[in-house]
């Protein structure tokens, strides 16, 4: 595969840097079971990609739950922030301080694309990823772009956010690359018309990723493979 001369570098957030799916999956499934019910950690694949507002909706008729989907979701976010705030509970996907260091060094104009509303994902990402790039006091050190599910009226896999932030970095879009985990996220990338690495995980390989230029293993192939 070749790849075009590119200046930016675009990367979703969760399940493509910090491995919060996990996350996600563990206090859903503990707000199932102080409920009386429970998910195994395959079952959550399909809850994956959806605003979790829908998850709680379809979790609460699903199990014919005895609170309201506003309730569970409301119940389930606070164990999600609740382990956000802890550093330690919170894991990088494979290969992220390698690749991020990397492309740094290679003069590589950097933004963050997320579908996660801005409170959350910018605690994720100085929870998760901040806290452990030696000598950078914030996000804008590295990320020179960074936009939420909070600045675009239509999420993916509409490629606003995209176009919103190969603008703000002054770059055209077939200069950009996008680095994704999920089916929506990839389908954003290719109709912004950018060159798509596409990085399914555990909860998203199930996911349609045909559509990406190139299909990774892990984000530590990029380095290993002399992608960039």
């Amino acid at each position: 595969m070749r790849i075009p001369k590119l200046t930016a570098l675009l990367f979703d957030v969760d399940g493509l840097l910090v491995d919060t799916e996990e996350i996600y999956y563990g206090t859903f499934n503990e707000t199932l079971v102080a409920h009386g019910a429970g998910l195994v950690r395959e079952g959550y694949a399909p809850y994956v990609g959806h605003p979790v507002e829908d998850n709680s909706r379809s979790a609460a008729a699903q199990y014919a739950l005895s609170v309201s989907a506003e309730a569970f979701c409301g119940e389930w976010m606070g164990r999600f922030e609740d382990t956000l705030a802890d550093p330690a509970q919170i894991h990088l996907m494979p290969g992220v301080l390698e690749v991020v260091t990397h492309v740094r060094t290679r003069g590589y104009r950097l933004g963050l694309v997320s579908s996660t509303p801005k409170e959350r994902m910018l605690t994720t990402v100085r929870n998760g990823l901040l806290s452990r790039l030696d000598g950078v006091a914030s996000l804008e050190e590295v990320f020179s772009a960074i936009l939420s599910r909070s600045d675009v009226v239509n999420p993916k896999p509409a490629p606003e956010a995209y176009l919103l932030a190969a603008q703000r970095l002054g770059v055209a879009p077939e200069q950009c690359a996008v680095f994704e985990d999920s089916e929506p996220g990839v389908r954003a990338g290719k109709a912004a018309g950018m060159f798509v690495f596409a990085v399914p995980n555990f909860y998203t390989s199930h996911q349609d990723h045909s559509a990406a230029d190139v299909t990774l293993g892990s984000l530590a192939e990029i380095l290993t493979e002399g992608y960039l």
